[in-house]
């Protein structure tokens, strides 16, 4: 019950957060405008668009497989596809729940302990994060008097939900957590109780599992896929500008700060980046003295592209899953 509970509050702050930056995206703008330029949004950019979201879910796949046989774990690629589809399926709706779901359907029809994909997923989300990190850095350095803008505004939107006097003390919060989290394992350790026992070795399998997917064998590998889906999702955002008439003669330079700029909107606890992708990309026009109005527009496709574009493969993802766990269930019924 309790985690119920949990998951709601997170679910609600999730959509709170999103709709707080989606008004202040939209207030005091004209519509009208917006719709006739998404009226206008070119069909093969958006189709393709649909083929690209595809291919990098499929690169994930592979990698998250690369990663979770560092822990001796076998599964099969497609039993994968179809845990990561599920997974981004449900991230759609919640903020950040399907990386639970994912690793639990994989658990069902691959037989991996969910506290090895856990960690698996811990690994491969530190990468990104890096990644994402290196690059939001990158471009902040080079375009800083452009985009000081949007750290102002941003940093003014979450003080909205939050307040100025919380921003200085999420981080000194985070930190006091992990080391009492730190203590109280060391005292788990110690305890008898067989459910405190499980826990702990959920625990244990878990990090040695972050720990795996972090010390690679195959980095090679990993960089190559790593590569590959990050230059797909610069790929995905260039294809998104082209589909409007606004944005089409942006060059895919614009897109790698488009992508970098707006998935810092991703990585907020935001269902599929609602509000808060729409509030960035809008301050990132703005920074750039290009349309604002296209800034709206691009937003609301490239978002509402890739919402749509996840459910739709998402749910393929999840009739798989239906099929693979109806199988294996009327398998085992007739041992």
């Amino acid at each position: 019950m309790g985690s119920r509970i949990k998951k709601l509050l997170q679910n609600s702050l999730g959509i709170i957060i999103g709709s707080v930056f989606l008004f202040l995206t939209l207030r005091k703008k004209s519509m009208t405008p917006i719709w006739e330029s998404l009226a206008n949004a070119d069909y093969f950019f958006i189709i393709l668009s649909f083929v690209c979201l595809f291919v990098i879910f499929y690169l994930r796949a592979l990698r998250w497989k690369l990663i979770i046989e560092e822990s001796g774990e076998k599964p099969k690629s497609d039993k994968v596809l179809t845990s990561i589809l599920l997974g981004y399926f449900v991230n759609s709706f919640t903020p950040k729940f399907g990386e639970i779901i994912r690793c639990t359907s994989l658990q069902k029809t691959a037989n991996v302990p969910v506290s090895v994909s856990m960690g698996s997923v811990m690994a491969e989300r530190a990468y990104d994060l890096l990644i994402l990190g290196i690059g939001v850095f990158a471009i902040f350095w080079v375009e800083l008097d452009r985009l000081q803008s949007i750290i102002d505004s941003t940093l003014g939107g979450i003080s909205h939900i939050y307040g100025y006097r919380y921003l200085y003390v999420i981080p000194f919060a985070l930190v006091v957590l992990f080391i009492l989290f730190l203590i109280s394992l060391r005292r788990l350790k110690k305890s008898e109780r067989r459910p405190i026992k499980k826990i702990v070795e959920f625990l244990q399998s878990m990090f040695l599992s972050l720990k795996q997917g972090l010390l690679l064998k195959k980095r090679f590998h990993f960089i190559v896929l790593t590569i590959l889906i990050w230059a797909m999702l610069i790929t995905l955002n260039y294809i998104y500008l082209l589909c409007l008439p606004e944005t089409s003669s942006y060059s895919i330079s614009f897109a790698i700060v488009v992508l970098f700029i707006g998935g810092i909107g991703w990585a907020l606890p935001s269902p599929g980046g609602i509000g808060t992708t729409h509030f960035l990309l809008l301050q990132l026009f703005v920074a750039f003295q290009l349309d604002p109005n296209a800034g709206i527009s691009f937003g609301i496709l490239s978002n509402g592209l890739t919402f749509i574009g996840t459910i739709v493969i998402g749910g393929y993802g999840y009739f798989r899953y239906w099929v693979e766990t109806r199988t294996l269930a009327k398998s085992e019924k007739n041992k």
